[in-house]
């Protein structure tokens, strides 16, 4: 999940939802938003599905500006990172751009919120940033992503 915009001046924040994420999150347990690499857990007043995304309001953020301050962040359901290297081993790695398979995923490294991937190619073995705003997309076993040029 991840916080895309605010809603209202009341402190409202509006969440994207995936097919994994939880349609009725429960109020008594906290969600977590990591701020400088440490998850900080907000309990949610009131969640109210619209149309694929939930309108939150969180427990003491009350204003716009508090809000703001949460937009483009992500919500994890525990403090544990949501990023499961077990699912990423394996996996093909496609460029974007030329549309050919470059290898395959054989290791995943977090180095303080700069996630590498290890990919085997036919060269040896190259490492990658994983960030959101490089997949492209993950899709029968393939993870399609815009590689900076010059990393391959």
């Amino acid at each position: 999940m991840k916080v895309l915009k605010s809603w209202g001046a009341d402190g409202q924040v509006v969440l994207s939802l995936t097919a994994e994420d939880p349609r009725d999150l429960k109020s008594q347990e906290p969600v977590f938003i990591a701020f400088d690499g440490t998850p900080v857990p907000f309990f949610i007043e009131t969640a109210q599905p619209r149309g694929g995304r939930l309108i939150v309001k969180f427990e003491d953020v009350d204003s716009l500006a508090e809000a703001e301050e949460l937009v483009g962040r992500e919500v994890t359901l525990s403090e544990e990172e949501e990023e499961d290297e077990d699912t990423l081993i394996g996996l093909q790695v496609r460029d974007a751009k030329t549309r050919r398979i470059i290898g395959e995923v054989v290791d995943f490294s977090d180095y303080g919120g700069n996630t590498l991937i290890t990919v085997d190619t036919e060269n040896g073995e190259i490492l990658l940033p994983l960030h959101d705003d490089l997949i492209v997309s993950v899709h029968d076993d393939i993870l399609t992503l815009d590689i900076p040029e010059g990393l391959i």
